[in-house]
């Protein structure tokens, strides 16, 4: 029975984010991330240390009415994040370039067309720009995490890029084919700002320590495929700005050391994007620094 609630569910969210016109659908949306901001005081707290802590690093305002209007703004962002992905596989064609602006393109995508590993935060909307990449003719790979339920890991898998050049494969089986993808010269699409397993390369971000996944640098280095850092912020409804930097480290010969060295750097690229529009990154929604997770672990047991 739950089941088929969650079905029912899941086709009705579908049809209203797909025929309510933009500027209502995003009325909707804010109003959801409003009124969760309002009723989750737990969750709440969290995104406010969060962002305390990504202004404290910033020279931001750490207490009093702009962190409370940047938490907010989290929560509504986090909104319209859940309606662009139910509304993406119903985007027009035509549409993308206008909806998507990349810069410097015209450099990225020689270098995209060779195959590369991308890493993305849990920054902005990264979802539409997998629609750009299917439309510009390019091919890659993008793991998700198998979060919820199969229905729901198969709904949420359908409406990304819908399923046009972009394989999007579960997390825990997803090594083989992204090594297969950067051999033929496609592209790998990770979402790498956070440490699911704990056991990750220890970086510093905005002055306290946590870990990344040191998987966008193994499988650069293990292929000589370029690693790159792509952000994307939302700029208005629909409307997405993408900038990507180049990851670089010296090289030692030594396979852990390097991995280790790409994914610090990784961190600072990161960290500069995050910087930007922080009410925008929604890893901040969960622990992500070290002594969070540990204090988790210890609440937990």
């Amino acid at each position: 029975m739950a089941g088929i609630g969650l079905r029912v569910g899941l086709a009705v969210a579908d049809r209203i984010a797909r025929v309510l016109p933009a500027s209502v659908a995003y009325g909707l949306a804010d109003l959801g991330g409003h009124t969760w901001h309002r009723v989750a005081p737990g969750r709440r707290a969290l995104v406010a240390e969060n962002l305390r802590r990504i202004a404290e690093a910033t020279g931001r305002p750490t207490t009093g009415r702009p962190l409370r209007h940047m938490v907010e703004q989290a929560f509504v962002n986090h909104a319209r994040y859940w309606l662009e992905l139910l509304r993406g596989p119903y985007y027009r064609a035509e549409r993308i370039p206008e909806m998507v602006q990349i810069k410097d393109w015209a450099s990225w995508e020689p270098l995209m067309r060779g195959g590369a590993v991308v890493a993305v935060p849990h920054l902005g909307n990264f979802e539409p720009v997998g629609h750009f990449v299917a439309a510009a003719g390019l091919t890659g790979v993008a793991p998700v995490e198998e979060a919820g339920s199969p229905e729901l890991f198969e709904f949420m898998r359908a409406r990304r890029a819908s399923g046009q050049g972009v394989q999007v494969v579960p997390l825990s089986h997803a090594f083989r084919p992204m090594l297969a993808a950067l051999r033929r010269n496609d592209i790998v699409a990770l979402v790498a700002d956070r440490d699911l397993t704990g056991d990750g390369v220890p970086v510093t971000m905005f002055g306290r320590a946590t870990t990344l996944p040191a998987g966008p640098a193994a499988l650069a280095l293990r292929t000589g495929k370029p690693l790159l850092m792509a952000r994307v912020l939302r700029t208005a409804p629909e409307r997405f700005s993408v900038r990507a930097v180049k990851v670089e480290a010296e090289r030692t010969g030594d396979a852990a050391t390097d991995v280790a060295a790409l994914t610090v750097e990784l961190g600072r690229a990161f960290e500069a994007a995050i910087a930007e529009a922080p009410e925008q990154w929604w890893a901040a929604f969960q622990p992500f620094w070290t002594d969070q997770r540990s204090a988790s672990t210890e609440a937990a047991l």
